[in-house]
């Protein structure tokens, strides 16, 4: 995985944890690298897309169809689930 970075503080649109780091869960070696870098929170294991800004935003319905099945994010959701 890549290393954490730190972004300007916001808050989970899920749980309204602050967020003031974010590392990319999709083997992104950098975030604006590829076309989707995605990160979770730490907190409730929400899905967010990380533009190239660095800002979060939610994913759109055929962004969550592309990421469904990546391993990485599998393996996530399946550490939040227990």
């Amino acid at each position: 995985m890549a290393k954490i970075i730190q972004i300007e503080s916001t808050s989970c649109p899920c749980c309204n944890t602050e967020l003031g780091a974010i590392e990319p869960i999709d083997d992104a070696p950098e975030f604006g690298t590829v076309p989707v870098s995605i990160t979770i929170c730490d907190y409730c294991g929400h899905l967010m897309i990380v533009e190239y800004d660095l800002t979060l935003r939610e994913p759109t319905t055929a962004e969550r169809r592309e990421i469904a099945n990546h391993p990485t994010l599998v393996a996530e959701w399946q550490r939040w689930s227990n």
